[in-house]
């Protein structure tokens, strides 16, 4: 029976459709949504609703106009629904929170694609024709497309856990009840291929409404719905958005997050070209010198890419990265004057610590010009050592450092402030220090323990041997004569004191033989860690062109990388942290003609 009465509906609609060219035809047609979305999907065409009471002149006007009819009825299957019955009020919900009365086209069967207000008609029909192409263009973007953003089922913290996991991103999609640029969100942009292609590829995809959203919303200051938060594999904010977005834009919102999740733009510059740029962007200039291996490439996954790192580095430095033979971070002014430098840094807050110094003017450079110039207060002589070591300038800041203890006599050791100072600067210390410190061992090992005061008498002992390098040679005999004060003084581990001590000689006047001999007896008496052999072996790949020697060092990288390999094996785990891969590479590089 219902198909009969579907059949006799449609008979009705299409003989009224085969006479229009004899006159003018009626537009809306008395079908239900089933019948008309059958109709629409057979023949191709968008559904388009009158929903609510449209005034009766308004739908006149269109009428009159023959030519917008005869095109309608081309395209279109128009029906009417009155939102006051059972129908309507469950039809109401399609509308995404359009206001009604209102003209609205859907797909078949589907989504609101265009809507039009019964006023706009009104003034000028033919707006009519012009909704219903935007429509079109939507409705045929939609059938071409079927993947949507998939968003996993689970808290914040675990979605940070599973993009670490998977080395992703997070997108937090944030949405409000009753919202209409949420639900059109929903509706018109997360089910586009091309939007669920980016976000499902590069983000963990995380969807939070009502009470799991209110801590979210609190922490980012949330005022708009929806909302979009994009954050780095550690949870931090990449980028935020709020309110609706066309396709082109969220895929643009997207790729900026992707794009600052890549960290500090780097840019391939000359110093001259650098300079040129800095000053007619009033900016400073920060060169990453690096060596390339396992520790800079922790700090290009780490430090540089974090979002606060990056924000500050954009704004006020033209930034360079460059290999060379020495780790460090250089800041110079915009004409290329040094203004401060780091040799090393333990992550993203250290280093826009070291960058607000430059943009402060407390750098490295302006704290010396306040020193010479007979500037001495306490803090801003203990920041000025801090500068000094970081800068990798030792000896200076050891300077300075004695120059500020020596006023206060040896005694001033018991007090833990002046040890600590003394302990952590300090590579060469005056005599009366020394010797204080070795006549009074048994009462700063009271007060600060045997290891740390056993351990700075050993690094005073070793640093002491650098005297006995002069004008690239070694004075042996001296060495000697040095080396038997350890045993008498009864340094702890002397032996290894002694070794330490003349390795770094053999480094300095590039008696690589002895080095390598020094330090093989170091791996097998001492446990050391891969860093060690690694930065050995570096030193011989740069400075060393003896072959014999860079095959021994080559011998001895191939060792220890058959022996990572069998451990990964009898463990069944690739170790991903692990020094094999640099390890190969020296190899290949130690053995080049």
């Amino acid at each position: 029976m219902k198909k009969r009465v579907l059949f006799i509906s449609i008979l009705i609609w299409l003989s009224g459709v085969s006479v229009f060219a004899q006159s003018n035809p009626v537009l809306f047609q008395p079908l239900t949504w089933e019948q008309a979305s059958l109709i629409a999907a057979r023949e191709n065409k968008l559904v388009l609703v009158s929903v609510g009471a449209v005034d009766a002149k308004i739908q006149k006007s269109i009428q009159k106009q023959s030519e917008l009819t005869h095109y309608m009825l081309k395209n279109v299957v128009a029906i009417q629904i009155d939102v006051n019955t059972t129908f309507g009020k469950e039809f109401e919900q399609r509308l995404l929170m359009y206001p009604y009365p209102t003209f609205a086209f859907f797909m078949p069967y589907g989504d609101l694609v265009g809507v039009v207000a019964p006023d706009k008609v009104e003034q000028k029909p033919n707006v009519l024709r012009e909704v219903f192409q935007l429509a079109q263009k939507v409705a045929e973007k939609k059938k071409k497309n079927s993947r949507s953003i998939l968003f996993v089922d689970t808290d914040i913290e675990a979605a940070i856990t599973l993009a670490a996991k998977e080395d992703k991103k997070v997108f937090v999609y944030i949405s409000a009840d009753n919202n209409q640029a949420s639900l059109l969100m929903e509706k018109n942009v997360f089910h586009l291929d091309e939007v669920a292609d980016l976000y499902n590829r590069n983000f963990v995809c995380l969807h939070l409404s009502g009470e799991e959203a209110v801590g979210v919303i609190q922490k980012n200051q949330i005022k708009e719905y929806p909302a979009f938060l994009y954050l780095t594999k550690k949870g931090k904010l990449l980028y935020g958005a709020e309110g609706y977005f066309s396709e082109d834009e969220f895929i643009t919102n997207g790729n900026k997050a992707l794009q600052k999740a890549k960290g500090i733009p780097f840019e391939a510059l000359s110093d001259k070209e650098a300079q040129e740029k800095a000053q007619r962007l009033n900016k400073w200039i920060f060169i990453d010198n690096y060596v390339d291996g396992r520790e800079h490439q922790n700090i290009v996954d780490t430090v540089f890419t974090d979002p606060n790192v990056t924000d500050f580095f954009v704004k006020h430095f033209i930034n360079i990265s460059r290999e060379g033979k020495q780790a460090r971070f250089v800041f110079t002014a915009a004409n290329g004057e040094e203004l401060h430098r780091v040799i090393k840094i333990d992550g993203e807050k250290e280093l826009l610590n070291e960058a607000k110094r430059v943009v402060d003017g407390r750098g490295m450079e302006a704290l010396q010009d306040r020193y010479e110039g007979g500037y001495d207060g306490a803090s801003f002589v203990e920041e000025y050592m801090l500068v000094l070591s970081r800068a990798g300038k030792k000896k200076e800041a050891s300077q300075v450092a004695m120059d500020y203890l020596t006023r206060l006599l040896p005694p001033s050791l018991k007090e833990e402030k002046y040890w600590n100072l003394f302990n952590q600067y300090v590579v060469e210390a005056s005599v009366p220090f020394f010797e204080y410190l070795l006549r009074q061992r048994d009462e700063l090992f009271a007060l600060y323990g045997q290891e740390p005061v056993n351990g700075k008498i050993t690094a005073l002992w070793t640093a002491g041997a650098e005297h006995f390098v002069k004008d690239s040679s070694f004075d042996e005999a001296g060495f000697k004569a040095y080396a038997k004060q350890f045993k008498k003084e009864k340094v702890e581990n002397w032996r290894q004191t002694v070794r330490h001590a003349r390795m770094s000689a053999a480094e300095n006047v590039g008696d690589w033989k002895t080095f390598i001999v020094l330090a093989e007896e170091r791996w097998n008496e001492e446990k050391l860690a891969d860093a060690e052999l690694y930065r050995w072996a570096i030193k011989i790949n740069e400075q060393c062109g003896d072959e014999g020697q860079r095959y021994k060092m080559a011998q001895w990288l191939s060792a220890r990388v058959f022996e990572i390999e069998r451990q990964e094996y009898l463990s069944g785990r690739v170790k991903i942290d692990s020094y094999k891969g640099f390890f190969k590479k020296l190899v290949s590089d130690l053995l080049k003609e």
